[in-house]
């Protein structure tokens, strides 16, 4: 497990909510650059590809950090929609996506998953990888490195691993995947709520990221506790 700088980390502390994902990602993965003004950062580092994350409520400190980083990487992740004009100033989009992000609050109560969950062996990323509703979207490779660097929830029937949830490189939950034939019992929320019970005891914030038209998913949240905090994008400039 890798750590932020304290002097970053205790200004990103200022606006945890907002940089809950900062503290997810270099907590997996190395920070590898820093590029800082005033109270606004931006931070690199490597998962699948090279993504700067960017911590600011500040056009012109923003302004001067995109100048200092010269764009060394055109990946960029907790993009909020005020950015965008400046980071496409000399840049095109190539993709973008765009989610809205749902957090626990800290200090509210979370009912424990009503069934037995467990976490996942790493050995199980093949097998997750083959059932899997977001193959296009992923691979093996990351797979096992997300179920190797953070919690995991695992539901299994028949002798078969039947549900599971994982996190993402930023550490939020994700990855929510029931085999077919046992979907509408209840399991996808019993894994959630094994995921978020996990963050509570090791003194961290939950969070997911969903696509806007997920209204069936927004209700679950809603069930389980989650709140609404703001919409972010993952963006590929060229």
């Amino acid at each position: 497990m890798y750590k932020i700088p304290k002097d970053i980390a205790e200004v990103l502390n200022k606006n945890r909510v907002q940089n809950m994902p900062i503290f997810g990602f270099f907590e997996n993965y190395k920070i590898e650059k820093t590029f800082n003004s005033g109270k606004s950062h931006i931070l690199t580092g490597s998962s699948d590809y090279t993504w700067a994350y960017i911590s600011s409520d500040n056009k012109e400190e923003l302004i001067k950090l995109l100048n200092d980083f010269a764009y060394e990487t055109l990946y960029f992740a907790n993009v909020e929609d005020w950015m965008l004009p400046l980071l496409t100033r000399n840049k095109k989009i190539e993709w973008r996506l765009t989610t809205e992000r749902f957090y626990i609050p800290e200090k509210k109560e979370v009912v424990k998953p009503g069934i037995e969950c467990k976490p996942i062996d790493p050995q199980m990323g093949d097998y997750i990888y083959n059932n899997s509703a977001y193959k296009d979207f992923t691979s093996v490779e990351y797979i096992c490195d997300r179920l190797s660097k953070d919690i995991s929830a695992g539901f299994w029937q028949d002798h078969r691993l039947a549900g599971w949830a994982l996190t993402h490189d930023d550490s939020s939950l994700g990855f929510l995947n029931i085999l077919q034939q046992y979907r509408g019992k209840g399991i996808g929320e019993n894994l959630l709520r094994f995921l978020v019970c996990e963050r509570i005891n090791n003194d961290k914030m939950a969070f997911v990221n969903i696509e806007s038209q997920n209204v069936q998913t927004k209700k679950l949240l809603s069930k389980i506790g989650f709140e609404f905090d703001r919409k972010v994008s993952w963006i590929k400039l060229v």
